[in-house]
């Protein structure tokens, strides 16, 4: 059988128009299930889609957060370790530890890893602070935020930033009634990228990326 024509997904069996129904959904931020009610097109197939275009935001974000340190990090959850008195990722309190990068009015995360200091960090230019954070992603995706990177913050006056982008990040993850580890890196860009471009359309702006490179 011939792959329908899709501009945004190659070698896909789903014409377009069906395609852009379920990235419609999807930046309206509706879940897998809701989109598949909607749509017709079963749970799996509507995950599978999810999946990439959650893959093809990380992607973007980790080519476009120039300026910014330590944001190849790895996405693995189970290779993050602790330096010094930081967040780690562990059995015992399923805390996650990232590292916040604001500059100017965005927002820019990485999973914290053994390359990376374990304080808050604002560079010479001042054109970005680092902040590390903890995600309990076992309980109700709260931020955990050190004393010393909570006086950092707040005196940058960062702090409502942070916690802005916190409330954000958990009303999104809350909803999904538990998330799997594995998943948790693409959950954070995806909330990253929609968190950056709030005021935007969301639909015509991943209209435009995959029409510059489609998911396959």
């Amino acid at each position: 059988m011939y792959a329908v024509k899709n501009r945004f997904y190659k070698h896909s069996k789903l014409d377009e128009d069906r395609f852009r129904m379920i990235l419609e959904l999807f930046s309206k931020d509706m879940t897998a299930v809701q989109c598949a009610k909607q749509t017709g097109v079963n749970v799996r197939s509507v995950n599978s889609i999810y999946l990439k275009l959650r893959d093809r935001i990380a992607h973007w974000c980790e080519s476009n957060a120039s300026g910014t340190p330590g944001l190849h990090a790895s996405r693995n959850t189970d290779s993050i370790t602790a330096v010094g008195p930081t967040y780690i990722d562990s059995a015992s309190d399923g805390v996650i530890g990232v590292y916040l990068y604001l500059m100017e009015d965005q927002v820019y995360s990485a999973l914290l890893n053994g390359a990376l200091p374990g304080e808050p960090v604002v560079n010479e230019e001042g054109n970005w602070r680092e902040y590390p954070i903890g995600i309990d992603v076992r309980r109700d995706m709260r931020l955990k935020i050190k004393n010393s990177t909570f006086q950092s913050a707040h005196a940058a006056g960062d702090i409502e930033r942070i916690e802005e982008f916190g409330a954000f990040l958990r009303l999104r993850l809350t909803k999904f009634k538990g998330l799997r580890r594995e998943k948790f890196y693409f959950h954070l860009k995806e909330s990253e990228y929609r968190y950056n471009h709030r005021q935007e359309d969301l639909n015509s702006l991943l209209l435009n990326m995959l029409g510059e490179t489609p998911i396959e």
